[in-house]
């Protein structure tokens, strides 16, 4: 999340004010009816006119402005959320436990989130998480092998591991024994757990996101 709030600021820079179409990397494609032209989603983002004192915390970390407005707006990975803001506040927290306290290294973890994202096709925080995975060392056909839902044959050792775990968890809905021990193996019975935490928060993200239609900005890439 914390790499989606710089993400989020330039993305409204380049949102289609006109709202009638949104450009990926090939072709402009026509936004579906519902789709609001702002959030380009089926819901507008929640203003700071419409909560209460509950949101402070929400509005300190996704809106930067020198002075707070009644029209600021909650964007990024918990937008949506928001719409219950003890829900967008527990989600926050999550997010803090499982990545911020967590016992995975910054290159498990990345992978995880990425792998998270794949499984629900959330591009908002794949487009600001895959940069991340680079920089802690994940290997960029690693990552393609993620966006692509390719084979794990050649993947290095623990990589697979992160990915098979993904993939059981949140598109199987079912793991085997010997890749939850793998995990265990790997990351001990914490750090297996932590996997489930990380993946977790990114999947709720994404399942707003899926609720809510959330498409790019204009010229930002996109899983399919």
């Amino acid at each position: 999340m914390n790499v989606h709030r710089s993400l989020c600021r330039a993305a409204a820079a380049s949102l289609l004010c006109a709202g009638t179409f949104v450009a990926n990397a090939q072709t402009a494609v026509p936004l579906p009816a519902d789709i609001n032209a702002q959030s380009l989603a089926r819901l507008p983002y929640i203003q700071r006119k419409d909560t209460d004192a509950g949101a402070k915390r929400l509005f300190d970390i996704f809106v930067r402005t020198p002075t707070p407005s009644p029209t600021d707006q909650i964007k990024g990975p918990l937008a949506f959320a928001s719409y219950n803001v003890p829900v967008a506040t527990a989600l926050l927290d999550l997010h803090d436990g499982a990545v911020g306290k967590g016992t995975l290294d910054a290159h498990v973890r990345e992978l995880a989130i990425l792998v998270a994202c794949r499984a629900t096709n959330y591009n908002l925080e794949w487009n600001g998480h895959e940069p991340a995975a680079v920089k802690a060392g994940v290997d960029p056909k690693v990552i393609d092998v993620v966006r692509h839902n390719g084979a794990l044959t050649g993947v290095p050792h623990a990589d697979a591991a992160v990915i098979a775990f993904g993939r059981q968890l949140l598109v199987d809905r079912k793991m085997d024994s010997a890749t939850f021990a793998k995990a265990v193996e790997l990351f001990g019975q914490h750090g297996a757990m932590d996997l489930v935490a990380v993946m977790s928060t990114y999947a709720v993200s994404g399942f707003y996101a899926i609720a809510v239609d959330e498409h790019m900005p204009a010229g930002q890439p996109t899983l399919h």
